[in-house]
C-alpha cells in the first residue's frame, strides 16, 4: 500500500486502479480506507472536492469530468477535460465549491431532538461521525420542516447571530411548539480542515447573496409560517447527535432495563 501521496496524486490513483468513473464522495471514500494520505482533517471530502477543481483548470488535466459530481480518467469516457475558465465557471455555479459563495456546506432535514439546545452546538460530519464539526457560527438560509412540508425559512448573516442563535430562538418559541421537528440549512461560509467557519473569498457581498436565497426559497416553498416575502452547492454534511442527548438517550434506556 502506497502511503503519504498528495491528494492529487491519491485522487488520480484511485481512478486508476478502479478503471471506471467515481463520485468526488466515492474517491474520498477510497482514499480514506486505502489511507492514502497523511493527514486527513475534518473535511476530506471537501478537500477531495477542491483538489478536482485545482486539477480541472489546468491545460494537462489528470483527470476529466464525466457528470456533475462524477470523474474518470482520459481515455476510459469520451468526455472532454473541463479546463478552460468559462467551462469550469459553469461547472462551479452547477455543482458548487467549497469555495465557492452561493452554497459552501449544507446540511439536509437535521433533527430538532439530536440537538441540545443548551450548549449552543450544531453537530455534524463530513465521512466520520467522531470528527464532529461544530456549525454554530455557520450563515446562510435555514428552514424548519414539520413531517409534511416546509413551515419557515430564515437567514442569519451576522457572526454573533450565527446558525445555532437563530435555531435557538424558534426552539424556544411556545407559539411554535410541535410545529416543526426537522432543519435544513444552506451556509455560505466553508469549512477548514480543522472544522473551523471560514469567509470565502467574496465575503463582502455575503449579506446580498443570502437575502437572494431566502427570497428565492420562500418564493418557491411558500412556507406557511413566513408573513413576509424573503429579500447552490456546497459540500454536504451529516447531522451528528449531540453527545449530551446521546448521554441521556443512553442513560433512559438504561433506566427502562432496570424498571
Amino acid at each position: 500500500m502506497t502511503t503519504g501521496l498528495t491528494w492529487e496524486t491519491a485522487i488520480v490513483q484511485v481512478l486508476a486502479e478502479d478503471g471506471s468513473p467515481l463520485s468526488y464522495r466515492d474517491i474520498t471514500a477510497e482514499i480514506l480506507a486505502r489511507e492514502l494520505v497523511a493527514t486527513v482533517g475534518k473535511t476530506p471530502s471537501a478537500t477531495v472536492r477542491n483538489a478536482i477543481y485545482r486539477m480541472l483548470e489546468r491545460e494537462d488535466s489528470p483527470i476529466v469530468r464525466v457528470a456533475p459530481g462524477v470523474f474518470g480518467l482520459p481515455g476510459e469516457v469520451e468526455a472532454p477535460p473541463v479546463s478552460s475558465p468559462a467551462d469550469l465557471e459553469s461547472v462551479m455555479a452547477t455543482e458548487g465549491s467549497t469555495q465557492n459563495l452561493a452554497v459552501a456546506a449544507y446540511g439536509l432535514h437535521w433533527e430538532r431532538d439530536k440537538v441540545d439546545w443548551s450548549s449552543g452546538r450544531i453537530l455534524g460530519y463530513d465521512t466520520d461521525p467522531r470528527q464532529p464539526i461544530d456549525f454554530a457560527n455557520q450563515q446562510g438560509v435555514y428552514l424548519l420542516h414539520n413531517w409534511q412540508s416546509t413551515v419557515y425559512v430564515g437567514m442569519t448573516t451576522a457572526e454573533e447571530n450565527g446558525l445555532s442563535q437563530r435555531l435557538r430562538h424558534h426552539h424556544r418559541r411556545a407559539d411554535w411548539a410541535g410545529k416543526w421537528e426537522r432543519f435544513s440549512w444552506f451556509g455560505v461560509r466553508r469549512v477548514d480542515d480543522d472544522g473551523s467557519m471560514v469567509d470565502g473569498p467574496d465575503s463582502a457581498g455575503k449579506s446580498i447573496v443570502v437575502a437572494l436565497m431566502e427570497t428565492l426559497l420562500i418564493e418557491v416553498l411558500g412556507p406557511a409560517l413566513n408573513r413576509n416575502q424573503g429579500d447552490y452547492r456546497g459540500n454536504l454534511y451529516r447531522q451528528a447527535i449531540d453527545p449530551n442527548i446521546a448521554r441521556e438517550q443512553a442513560l433512559e434506556i438504561l433506566r427502562r432495563g432496570l424498571l
